[in-house]
């Protein structure tokens, strides 16, 4: 019975996504090319999770993400087909160096 438990515990907690909602998740939005919208949404958790980052980019500028990168053990590159936010705050600069794919 506590292997039944315990294997049930192991398979829903590898069930549990990413982009969960957790209280220490900060995003922020660039313009990479200057027109004003975005084109990269930086995904970053506290201290302490360094592996958990992940970005969305448009790559072609098109207004829609066709990229995401997971910054963990391994990077990690696939294709989404997200449409980029239109009310965002987008962050002066251009991201950190540290997440360039």
């Amino acid at each position: 019975m506590r292997v039944a438990i315990f294997a049930l515990a192991v398979l829903f907690a590898s069930c549990a996504s990413r982009e969960a909602p957790h209280p220490d998740w900060h995003v922020t939005y660039y313009d990479r090319n200057g027109d004003g919208m975005v084109d990269y949404e930086l995904h970053t958790l506290g201290s302490g999770h360094a592996d958990a980052d992940w970005a969305l980019i448009d790559t072609a500028f098109r207004g829609r993400y066709n990229l995401r990168v997971h910054w963990g053990i391994t990077l990690e590159k696939r294709r989404v087909d997200v449409p980029v936010p239109k009310h965002a705050k987008i962050t002066p600069g251009k991201p950190p160096k540290s997440y360039s794919y």
